[in-house]
């Protein structure tokens, strides 16, 4: 008759793989755990949305974003931000170095707002996008819209918006509420 294995025998048999196991699920969860913060870092002058009531709207808003992941890359791919009204033709600015002639400045149509280029995120994106752990991305985000600012909107002192990042897996990234201060043109 055999005796049953003392504890001592079992855990001496089954702990190093038990630990091996568990350190590379660790390992695998820190190396795939991605958390990205986002911070409005502006003032009334930088977080805005101007436009009249019949026309173009130009949305301009200072951002951080951060990545808090332990280990894990995050290569941005794409930025918005959800309005509290529909505007179908809201797109962000694009890079001025894709126009010709290229530049190093984005402009604000129609306040002619001049910003340059390495201030800037909407082209921080996929190759130029990417975030290691505990590194950020400080700078405006520049829009445009074709539907006009709400009536009861104009009223308000705050315009109340999330700004989105997505990365390159398709992950999206929530800001809390951010505020746009509105300019009437």
């Amino acid at each position: 008759m055999e005796a049953c294995p003392s504890v001592y025998t079992v855990l001496r048999d089954f702990a190093l793989p038990l630990v091996a196991v568990f350190w590379a699920v660790w390992s695998w969860y820190l190396d795939n755990h991605r958390v990205l913060s986002i911070r409005q870092v502006g003032d009334s002058f930088s977080d805005r949305i101007a436009g009249a009531p019949d026309s173009l709207t130009t949305f301009s808003i200072e951002v951080a974003i951060t990545n808090d992941s332990p280990r894990a890359n995050i290569v941005i791919a794409y930025y918005d931000l959800e309005l509290p009204w529909k505007d179908v033709d809201f797109h962000p600015l694009l890079d001025p170095r894709d126009f010709d002639p290229p530049s190093e400045l984005y402009w604000i149509h129609p306040e002619s707002i001049q910003i340059p280029r390495d201030k800037v995120l909407n082209h921080r994106r996929y190759q130029n996008g990417k975030l290691g752990p505990g590194e950020a991305f400080r700078g405006y985000f520049l829009a445009k819209g074709g539907s006009p600012i709400p009536e009861d909107l104009r009223k308000t002192e705050a315009i109340e918006v999330q700004f989105v990042v997505e990365d390159t897996r398709g992950k999206q990234y929530r800001s809390g509420p951010l505020f746009f201060h509105y300019h009437g043109c």
